[in-house]
């Protein structure tokens, strides 16, 4: 007895490959273009390429070379392998009548021989032929270098053909390191690859380089580059009687000390682009500072970084997703249904032909029934058990953000004056004269035996004077600074989110087999559709075969059209694919709007000015002070350059001196100096003599460091990518939810109304070939000024005769196709194209196919129309269109019937057949048998 087995299904195959052996460089033949450039790389190469092929001076077909014919006789010559040299030198003799070194001595031999590497090497390049017989011509050049090794050969060496190869192309330039880079757009730096070669850059990105090499250029100046302001202090003159010095007051000037202005040999040795860029921006480092330029320079580079971003973000924005047979894509932009045709009627044809005169036969086929497939899962229950399964899907997201920040800044300084001036002078003088004149005679006479005569005269004169003067003088000044002035800057800042996403789907289903005596089984099935198919001939036709690409994507794009929300669309947001470091000032703003984030942080500034006063009133000689304190740096900052700037009132010899971090600073002069990039705080000091009356400020021309811009980056990528987070798990949860509800609803189309969209399709993408225009010519409607859509006669009595002729001219009900697989199509697209899927098999094929072949036949009594189209462009024979009296003339019942499959002469041809689609429905089978299948006949049916 003969058995006869079932067909084994196929595993898998495989080959085995080995790398291709490299030819030896002698055995190729590498094309030396002139023209083009190849030390400028290929981009622009490519560039010279499409110029060149675009001039008069590229070679489009060999019989233009003087020396072309005998190239192609020389290459016939050695098609078939190598000669020896003397045969290459007797065909040259015969044809030209000299020798090879006569032939490759003319001038004309090199001419052409560049020529022809010229057009082949652009020809490459641009991936077009422009014109010219691409394959002819590299026959001619393989024929010139076989007549030029020929020549360079020995006498009796073999000359053979060699294959034809591109020259190399070296890379660009490196930049000049002195100037800085241009700024790299995002795209190129963690998006994205760029799909062009060499992508021009935007005016933006332009400016945006040109702006940043002028911050770094501002960046890399001294403090010997700016311009000291004059000295502000007023001597005064100790030379005179010493009450006098304390009674000159001190000048007061009105005005504003022009500081971080630059000299002027600064700003000429800045690069010609910086100050080129500074000027269009309208600033003058001379007029408007350092501080100044660099904060418009940071503005407007915050400007371009969020314009080259917007460009950027416009190819990724987020998509709106449809629901297309059982799979959601993204959509495309939505166009509208009345305007202006933008082109005129076309009046050519396309470069088709038909393939002959042959039997139309179609196949026909019908639903015969639906049957069990391969088992898709079994469910086991045991005896006496009850088996229940309960599953639940819970996607819950809850964040929680409680953000609060609080700044206080306390400033108290004594400023309280007092001024006592006391003059108190006294004088006592005490005089006490004492004046005294005594005067007396005295005589005495004694007669006797002496005679005794004593006279006296006495005067006596007594003078006395006492004067005392008493003179004090007191002159005083107290100066006591007192002043509170206390300031408190208080910055609280609460940012509280809670957001609660929550989706849950519940499935539930049980076997009961608690009162059963055995195991039981559930046993489900793949459902596959059943078809019967038959071939009917319909007789002799013109036949038309072509073969269109990807049919199903104008469907695909049109479903997903951002029409009408009827619960088929969701919104997929754009990935967020950049590094920290890639956060900018000029970005942040556009994806946090994205992400739906806020109270995001605004960046740091680049940069910043700090400043303390000091003041003082020193009326005692020496005039000496000194005094210490400590400025601090704010975090994120670091130190660049100090100013002092002054205004004082000394006398000579005078020294005011101040150190700033660990540089010694001359007040009385003023001038700027660098600073080590302090943080934190800088220390800073002052000394002063024979200073009466002084004020001074300090201040300090901070930068941003790279780590308070990296800290700030961290938390803004941080931020938008918990937003970025947020919007995709609600996109996912609504299509979880979405793909959840397919199970219980009816889904896709009728199958009917899929054939009808798919023949649709290819019906239009075969007319597109026919008739080589894309039906950019049609749309004869117009907007009334009332707004109502109404037709245009001019433009519907020149479109309406040439859609008849097509739709009547073949008989589209007769459409034959065959769908190819999706990797026919382009390849970018492969990873969407491959997963569509339609509970419709036949449309899923549809919707996946890289491309379809197409038969169709000409209406009988229209070959002659059509084959006067192909060969003038001209419709209806170059007339009107038929009247009743036509044999072209078409019944409109007629059109009706066979658009609707009305049956006609048609007869079957061979036996039916039955033909099997796999879909995806499942089905519980009715027992817990396992299926079986048996043969009857050539067809393999499922045992009841």
């Amino acid at each position: 007895m003969t058995t006869r087995r079932r067909v084994m299904d196929e595993i898998f195959r495989f080959m085995l490959m080995r790398p291709a052996d490299r030819p030896d460089e002698a055995e190729v033949a590498v094309l030396a273009p002139v023209e083009l450039d190849r030390a400028q790389g290929a981009g622009a190469a490519r560039r010279q390429a499409g110029t060149y092929l675009a001039s008069g001076h590229a070679v489009r077909r060999s019989d233009e070379l003087e020396h072309g014919a005998l190239a192609l006789a020389v290459r016939a010559l050695l098609a078939t392998g190598p000669r020896p040299r003397a045969d290459v030198e007797e065909l040259v003799d015969e044809r030209t009548g000299g020798s090879l070194h006569d032939l490759l001595g003319t001038e004309s031999f090199g001419t052409e021989e560049g020529a022809l590497a010229d057009t082949l090497v652009a020809t490459k390049l641009v991936s077009a032929s422009a014109g010219s017989d691409a394959r002819g011509l590299a026959a001619v050049a393989q024929g010139f270098d076989a007549l030029r090794r020929a020549a360079e050969a020995a006498d009796g060496s073999p000359v053979g053909l060699r294959p034809l190869a591109m020259p190399t192309f070296g890379e660009k330039p490196a930049p000049d390191p002195s100037f800085p880079t241009r700024h790299v757009p995002p795209t190129e730096r963690g998006g994205a690859p760029s799909s062009l070669p060499d992508r021009q850059e935007t005016e933006a990105e332009r400016e945006l380089a040109q702006v940043e090499a002028t911050i770094a250029d501002l960046r890399r100046l001294r403090a010997a580059d700016f311009r000291a302001p004059a000295p502000a202090g007023v001597q005064g003159d100790e030379s005179g009687p010493a009450a006098s010095r304390g009674e000159r007051a001190a000048p007061t000037t009105a005005g504003t000390v022009a500081t971080w202005r630059l000299e002027a040999r600064a700003v000429e040795r800045l690069r010609a682009p910086a100050r080129s860029t500074l000027s269009r921006l309208d600033v003058s480092l001379e007029s408007a500072g350092l501080p100044v330029a660099l904060q418009t320079l940071a503005a407007r580079r915050e400007e371009l970084l969020g314009e080259v971003e917007r460009v950027r973000l416009a190819d990724s924005a987020a998509r709106r997703v449809t629901k297309i047979g059982s799979s959601f894509l993204a959509n495309a932009p939505v166009s509208g249904y009345v305007g202006t045709p933008g082109t005129a009627i076309p009046t050519g044809h396309g470069a088709v032909h038909p393939v002959g005169i042959g039997d139309l036969l179609l196949v026909k086929q019908h639903v015969l029934r639906y049957e069990g497939g391969e088992i898709a899962h079994v469910e086991n229950v045991l005896r006496s058990e009850h088996l229940s399964r309960e599953t639940r899907r819970l996607d819950r997201t809850e964040t929680t953000v409680l953000e609060e920040s609080e700044t206080t800044t306390e400033q108290e300084r004594d400023t309280q004056t007092t001024d006592r001036f006391s003059l108190k002078r006294e004088t006592e003088q005490t005089l006490h004269e004492e004046s005294e004149l005594k005067a007396g005679v005295a005589v005495t006479a004694k007669y006797g035996p002496f005679v005794e005569v004593k006279a006296n005269a006495d005067f006596a004169t007594k003078s006395s004077s006492d004067e005392a003067t008493k003179q004090a003088s007191e002159l005083s000044k107290d100066v006591v600074a007192r002043s509170v002035s206390r300031v408190t800057d208080r910055v609280l800042q609460r940012r509280s989110t809670t957001t609660t996403s929550e989706f849950e789907e519940r499935y539930s289903h049980g076997l009961d087999n608690t009162a059963g005596d055995a195991n039981i089984s559930g046993v489900y099935q793949w459902v596959d559709k059943v078809l019967q198919a038959q071939v009917y001939d319909y007789g002799k036709r013109m036949l038309f075969d072509l073969t269109l690409p990807e049919p199903g994507t104008a469907f695909v794009v049109a479903q997903s059209t951002d029409a009408a929300d009827d619960g088929q669309h969701l919104v997929e947001p754009a990935p967020f694919t950049l590094r920290a470091d890639q956060i900018n000032e000029g970005n942040y703003r556009l994806y946090a709007q994205r992400y739906d984030v806020t109270g995001l942080e605004a960046p740091p500034e680049p940069f910043r000015t700090l400043s303390k006063p000091y003041d003082g009133v020193l009326p005692e000689d020496p005039h000496e002070q000194s005094t210490s304190e400590q400025l601090s740096i704010d975090d994120g900052y670091r130190a660049r350059f100090a100013y002092v700037s002054s205004a004082y009132y000394f006398y000579g010899g005078a020294v005011w001196a101040a150190v700033v971090g660990s540089t010694v600073v001359d007040v009385l002069t003023g001038s700027y100096v660098d600073m080590d990039g302090e943080v934190g705080t800088v220390s800073i000091s002052f000394y002063s003599r024979q200073v009466r009356q002084l004020a001074a400020t300090v201040q300090i021309f901070c930068e941003r460091t790279e780590r308070a811009m990296q800290t700030w980056q961290l938390k803004a990528h941080a931020a938008i990518v918990q937003g970025y987070l947020a919007k995709q798990q609600a996109y996912e949860s609504a299509l979880a939810e979405a793909a959840a509800q397919a199970g219980v609803v009816v889904t896709g189309r009728n199958p009917g109304w899929n054939r009808r969209i798919a023949t649709t399709e290819l019906r239009k993408q075969a007319l597109t070939l026919l008739t080589a225009q894309h039906f950019d010519a049609f749309g004869a409607l117009e907007l009334s000024p009332q707004g109502y859509p109404q037709p245009s006669l001019a433009r519907a009595q020149a479109q309406m005769p040439y859609v008849r002729f097509f739709e009547q001219a073949f008989e589209w009900e007769h459409l034959a196709y065959f769908y190819y697989p999706y990797f026919w199509g382009w390849k970018p697209a492969w990873g969407r194209r491959m997963l569509l899927d339609d509970v419709d098999p036949e449309f899923a094929d549809f919707l996946r196919a890289g491309a379809a072949r197409v038969v169709f036949p000409v209406r009988p009594g229209f070959e002659a129309a059509v084959a006067h189209y192909l060969e003038t462009g001209e419709i209806w024979d170059g007339g009107q269109a038929p009247d009743v009296s036509d044999p072209l003339y078409v019944p409109i019942l007629k059109e009706i019937q066979e658009a609707q499959g009305a049956p006609g002469a048609e007869t079957p041809h061979g036996e039916p057949w039955l033909v099997r689609l796999p879909t995806t429905l499942v089905a519980l089978r009715q027992d817990d048998a396992l299926p079986s299948w048996t043969k009857v006949g050539e067809d393999w049916q499922p045992v009841a």
